[in-house]
């Protein structure tokens, strides 16, 4: 099929180019008024207070039960929902707007592995100030679990730990891509299936044209006899 012939099909099948315009500019603006989403996140490491030795933090597996019950008093008792790593992020998750708490996971399919005395706390929201506020609050809860965890466990002699605090600073990033780069690209793209439907009604219908326009089988051609009789 040559250029003319889709210029013909296009010029035929006025009707369905403008409906098909019509949709692509519609899911085109769309897209450009999707709200962004914002998230962050905090890797808080336990680490011993005052440099002394603490049974609980020390090298290998001693400090993860404590962040473990940390994990479930933030949760409520409620288990995180699973994911395949702990690299995955809330906005991973499906998450829009809300926070997780959940422990790096470095196990398979039967089994868990715990491997670090890490708390991850993520939040996420419509805009900024959501996303800190949540996680300011997240940081501050998880401050004062500790401290409950570490009064009712410990004896008054015992040696405590704490969060390391760089590990507690966060930065508020967008997660959502560039609108306008996307509505450009459904624009494009639209516009050539546009073209394709074009030419795929103006087949079909030339078709249906030719069919109609073939003799059809049996049918007895009446010829005039001169003189105009049959």
């Amino acid at each position: 099929m040559s250029v003319w012939d889709v210029a013909r099909a296009v010029r035929r099948q006025v009707v369905v180019l403008l409906v098909a315009l019509l949709a692509t500019g519609w899911a085109a603006l769309a897209l450009t008024q999707e709200q962004p989403v914002y998230w962050a996140r905090v890797r808080a490491v336990l680490v011993a207070q005052g440099g002394s030795p603490n049974w609980l933090a020390q090298p290998g597996e001693s400090a993860i039960p404590l962040a473990g019950l940390l994990e479930r008093r933030m949760n409520a008792e409620v288990d995180a929902v699973p994911t395949n790593s702990p690299d995955v992020t809330i906005i991973d998750r499906g998450i829009t707007h809300g926070t997780v708490v959940f422990l790096p996971d470095r196990g398979g399919q039967w089994a868990h592995n715990f491997t670090e005395p890490i708390v991850v706390l993520e939040a996420a929201g419509p805009d900024e100030a959501s996303v800190h506020e949540q996680m300011d609050s997240l940081i501050s809860r998880l401050r004062g679990e500790l401290t409950t965890l570490q009064r009712d466990l410990l004896t008054s002699r015992s040696p405590r730990v704490g969060f390391s605090d760089p590990t507690l600073d966060y930065q508020v990033q967008a997660a959502a891509g560039r609108p306008e780069v996307g509505a450009v690209g459904v624009a494009l793209v639209g516009t050539v299936l546009a073209v394709l439907a074009c030419v795929c009604v103006e087949r079909i219908r030339g078709s249906a044209r030719n069919r109609d326009a073939e003799p059809r089988p049996g049918a007895i051609m009446m010829t005039a006899a001169p003189g105009g009789r049959v």
